[in-house]
């Protein structure tokens, strides 16, 4: 039996680092030749049983691709994979902490727990790899104590990934920085405040969350599985730490991160907007493009984008189509550059409003949880094509081909 735990360890440690070194070749997530990888491992799963090498072999292949669903932002199609390779080697802590990762992705934080606890029983049999994982899980779930730790037992055992080692780094400054951050429990969310943000604005940010989250919820169709970890910093040291441009107040990595400057927390809908990328990412399986997530976080805070306003913005400066927005999302930008992006984004939500209504915006993130891809849940739920939705909304906003 430790024989067998010992190979399938090495096994799995092999194919972690074959997926993370250079010369690997993964087929890209929502590719033909993901898709055919996938069918010829499930071919091999169906004639073999569970805990055995074969089953373990197969299971740490479809380990390897749900990574690269979950790296490339689709955590409902690793959470799928993950699942079946689980039912094959229940037995891989590696596997059991990916699981976790990716639930967390969806915001099923009660599944993710579930996962975690297996996990952590399985750690000491498991390649170090395991630690790497569960750094970003704890991570997620604001145990910044808990991730330095996994992260340095990572390092101690030889770990050489340069990304865990940044995240270990800066998950030591971010203890720092939080030293003395208290914490209250207002149902739906958790939040932490530095000592510096008076409790008034504590109450008051539970306040507005909670009330976003019921419009919201009713607006999507759905509910968050678990508390929403909200964590409001006295001024910007942490987004420095973090490299967030000095415009930016507030965002979402998993938690709700908002700068309180002097004088108490600043009125808006900064809480409303990045709650809304928790629920987007819920109702899509975490599969919705940059320029709906910032188009509708905006239009769900209450911002809106006047034709007039939106020409003056944008001008000349359009993106040319969705991907190449969703580009513009993806690099540091200036101010200016990205306030451009955000009407865009903003102005392309509305534009669907308009004409297909508030409810297939909802349908539109809803159906991309099942969709092949954009342009398959456009069709379903609005009956225009990609190409189609950027002409009619270019033309409304007489910005010229």
């Amino acid at each position: 039996m430790i024989r067998r735990r010992v190979a399938s360890a090495a096994c799995a440690l092999w194919l972690w680092r074959s997926a993370q070194s250079s010369s690997a070749v993964l087929p890209s997530p929502g590719s033909t030749d993901r898709e055919r990888a996938v069918a010829a491992l499930h071919r091999r799963a169906s004639a073999a049983a569970p805990g055995t090498a074969e089953a373990e072999a197969v299971a740490g292949a479809l380990a390897v691709i749900a990574r690269a669903d979950l790296d490339a932002g689709d955590a409902g199609r690793a959470a799928e994979l993950l699942g079946e390779a689980y039912s094959l080697d229940e037995d891989s802590g590696l596997i059991l902490a990916e699981l976790t990762l990716a639930h967390l992705a969806l915001g099923d934080t009660g599944t993710a727990r579930f996962y975690l606890h297996r996990a952590e029983e399985r750690a000491t049999s498991a390649p170090p790899e395991i630690f790497a994982v569960l750094g970003d899980v704890y991570e997620r779930l604001h145990r910044l104590d808990d991730a330095v730790t996994a992260w340095e037992e990572f390092a101690r055992f030889g770990g050489q990934d340069g990304d865990v080692l940044a995240r270990l780094r800066r998950a030591k400054d971010e203890l720092a920085l939080q030293r003395g951050q208290r914490s209250a429990d207002f149902g739906r969310f958790r939040v932490f405040a530095d000592p510096a943000v008076e409790q008034d604005d504590v109450a008051a940010a539970a306040r507005t969350l909670s009330a976003a989250y019921d419009e919201q919820s009713a607006f999507f169709g759905v509910e968050l599985p678990e508390p929403q970890v909200a964590v409001l910093y006295a001024g910007r040291a942490y987004f420095s730490l973090a490299s967030v441009p000095d415009w930016v107040a507030g965002a979402y990595d998993g938690k709700i991160r908002v700068s309180v400057q002097p004088g108490g927390l600043e009125p808006g809908g900064i809480l409303s907007h990045e709650l809304a990328h928790a629920f987007i990412r819920r109702a899509s399986a975490d599969r919705a493009p940059a320029w709906l997530h910032e188009g509708l976080a905006q239009w769900l805070e209450g911002r809106r984008m006047p034709r007039s306003a939106f020409v003056e913005s944008v001008g000349v400066r359009a993106a040319p189509s969705l991907p190449a927005l969703d580009a513009r999302f993806a690099t540091r930008r200036t101010r200016a550059e990205a306030r451009t992006s955000y009407a865009q984004a903003l102005f392309l939500v509305e534009h669907i409003v308009r004409v297909r209504g508030e409810g297939a915006v909802a349908c539109l993130v809803t159906r991309l949880g099942s969709a092949r891809d954009l342009d398959d849940a456009l069709r379903a739920e609005t009956g225009i094509t990609e190409a189609e939705l950027v002409a009619e909304w270019r033309s409304e906003g007489a910005l010229g081909r």
